[in-house]
C-alpha cells in the first residue's frame, strides 16, 4: 500500500468509461512527469494504483464519451513540446477575447447573460445548476462520493494531493467545507490544486455550500497548500487569480500558501479546434509535472 494518493476529480461533460479515462489521464501526467520529475514518473509507473479519478459523470449524464474522439489531440500533446504558432493565434484570437468579454458581463449581469450567452454556454451551465442547486439530489451524491474517497485515504494514512478540474474543483472545495463543518473529519489535504476553474465567478460562490456563512466558518479547514492554475484563454476560469478572492483563508491562518499561475497556455486541440480548458492539456503542462513531481519525490 502506498501513502501516496493522488485523486482527480474532472469537470462537466460525459467522460469516457472509468478505467479507460484513467489510463490516458495518467498517460498524459506521465509524460509531463518525465519531462520534469523523471524519479517521480518512474514510481508513479510503478504505482499507478496512486493515481484515483473519481469519474462521477455517469451520474450526470447516463451516458459515457467515446475516448477515440480525445485520442488525436491527446497523441499530439505528447509529440508537441508546446504551442505552435497557429495554437498560439487561435488562443488570442478576437473571437476568444469576445467569448471571454460576454462571459464576464454575463457573470456581473445573470439577466444579460442569459441572453447574450451561446446555446453551449447555456447548457453547461443548466447542468451546473444541477450540481449547484443539488437537483434531485446529485449534488450531494457527487460529493459522498468523493468524501468516501477522502475518508478511505486517510484511514489508511495516506497523504492526499488532490486535483480538481472544472466543475470539479468546485465538488473539491465543497466536500472539503462538508468534511470540516458538517462531517467534523481531521483529515488533510497536503495540497489542493484547481485547473480552469469557475470558483472566482459569481455565478459558483453564490451558491458554493459555504456561501451564506462568515468568518471561518465560510471556508475549508483541511487545506494546506493551494496551487491554482489558469491557462490563457480559459473562459471558465473568468476570474484566473483566486488568491485575492480566498486570502482571508491565509489571513485566518486556514491555509498555509494560495499560489496562482495564468501565464501558460493550454495548446490541446480537439476535433472542434483549440480547447484552452481541456483536462489533458492541463496535465500536460510541465508546471503540473513539477507540482506532481515535487509532491511525490516528498511523500511517495
Amino acid at each position: 500500500m502506498t501513502h501516496a494518493r493522488i485523486i482527480f476529480i474532472p469537470g462537466l461533460n460525459p467522460k469516457p468509461p472509468a478505467d479507460i479515462y484513467r489510463q490516458h489521464l495518467l498517460r498524459v501526467l506521465l509524460a509531463s512527469l518525465r519531462a520534469t520529475r523523471p524519479q517521480s514518473a518512474d514510481w508513479l509507473a510503478a504505482h499507478p494504483e496512486a493515481f484515483v479519478p473519481v469519474v462521477w459523470n455517469y451520474l450526470f449524464y447516463g451516458a459515457h464519451r467515446d475516448v477515440t474522439v480525445d485520442l488525436p489531440g491527446i497523441d499530439r500533446l505528447l509529440t508537441q513540446t508546446g504551442p505552435s504558432a497557429h495554437d498560439l493565434g487561435a488562443l488570442r484570437s478576437w473571437r476568444r477575447r469576445m467569448l471571454r468579454t460576454t462571459h464576464l458581463v454575463g457573470d456581473a449581469w445573470p439577466f444579460l447573460g442569459r441572453r447574450l450567452a451561446p446555446a453551449q454556454t447555456r447548457r453547461l451551465m443548466h447542468e451546473a445548476n444541477r450540481y449547484l442547486k443539488n437537483r434531485d439530489g446529485l449534488g450531494a451524491t457527487v460529493r459522498n462520493v468523493l468524501r468516501e474517497i477522502l475518508e478511505a485515504a486517510w484511514r489508511d494514512g495516506e497523504t492526499v494531493l488532490l486535483i480538481g478540474h472544472s466543475l470539479g474543483s468546485v465538488i473539491a472545495y465543497d466536500t472539503l467545507w462538508d468534511l470540516t463543518h458538517v462531517q467534523h473529519s481531521r483529515g488533510q489535504v497536503s495540497t489542493f490544486v484547481t485547473l480552469g476553474s469557475p470558483l472566482g465567478t459569481r455565478f459558483v460562490r453564490r451558491s458554493l455550500l459555504s456561501a451564506r456563512s462568515n468568518g471561518a466558518a465560510r471556508y475549508p479547514h483541511n487545506i494546506h497548500h493551494w496551487v491554482n492554475m489558469s491557462a490563457r484563454g480559459d473562459v471558465t476560469a473568468l476570474q484566473p487569480r483566486l488568491k485575492p478572492l480566498f486570502h482571508e483563508m491565509l489571513d485566518l491562518e486556514l491555509c498555509d500558501a494560495i499560489e496562482d499561475f495564468v501565464d501558460f497556455d493550454n495548446y490541446f486541440r480537439g476535433s472542434l479546434g483549440p480547447n484552452p480548458h481541456e483536462a489533458y492539456g492541463y496535465l500536460a503542462q510541465p508546471l503540473l509535472g513539477e507540482i506532481v513531481g515535487d509532491w511525490l519525490e516528498r511523500f511517495s
